[in-house]
């Protein structure tokens, strides 16, 4: 397919093909305001696609990489002290919540031994006036039970001596109770919270207990 022929060349007057930008007779240059802007190359070149992003080769500024290793070592800097200022808040947060911990253990215990005591004194009492009316505390045999349930071979019992059944100490345990000298003398003892492992008495009564003597005695007064 032949090309149309446009305007004539300067020079030589020779007819000016469109889209050429030299004249095919004397090889002048064709002005570029003559130019085809229809070319085939540049309809080409527009029509591929294009993201058309900015360019972003860094070029090496000595004022901008001070400034870049500055923002770094203060965001460095930044980044150390939150770390640490975590830390230091897990640590604290830690301390409280161990404290709080053992203030409430502490306050649990207290309660428990507080307990205990009240329980003991309860015992020292009903003992007392089971002695008042037998003249002798409960056997072995017949336990801190004979003060809540009558025995089968004790005649005369006179009780409940003591209201409720407080056998079982605060620490889910047995009262350790011993009778020596034919029912004349007793030990009461709890091992507290280490239980029998500790091998010791945490709390302990017994019949020369300070009050418990006196009460005995205006208890048998109160019977005769």
């Amino acid at each position: 397919m032949s090309e149309g022929v446009g305007d004539r060349c300067g020079h030589c007057g020779a007819a000016l093909l469109p889209g050429r930008r030299y004249c095919v007779a004397c090889l002048a240059q064709v002005p570029v305001a003559r130019a085809d802007h229809k070319d085939r190359l540049t309809e080409i070149m527009r029509e591929i696609p294009s993201t058309r992003r900015p360019d972003k080769t860094m070029v090496f500024v000595p004022e901008l990489r001070e400034a870049r290793l500055k923002r770094e070592r203060r965001n460095r800097r930044a980044f150390i002290a939150a770390i640490i200022a975590c830390v230091v808040l897990a640590v604290a947060a830690f301390a409280v919540w161990r404290a709080r911990e053992r203030r409430q253990a502490q306050a649990q215990s207290q309660r428990r031994e507080a307990m205990a005591r009240r329980e003991l004194d309860l015992y020292v009492k009903a003992l007392e006036t089971f002695y008042a009316d037998f003249g002798r505390y409960p056997a072995t045999t017949e336990g801190l039970a004979a003060l809540v349930r009558q025995p089968s071979t004790l005649a005369g019992w006179r009780g409940p001596y003591i209201e409720g059944d407080y056998s079982v100490d605060p620490w889910g345990a047995d009262y350790v109770y011993q009778v020596f000298n034919d029912g004349k003398s007793y030990i009461l003892s709890t091992h507290g919270p280490e239980g029998e492992a500790s091998g010791r008495a945490f709390l302990q009564v017994h019949s020369g207990t300070p009050g418990s003597i006196e009460d005995r005695k205006s208890r048998i007064e109160e019977r005769k």
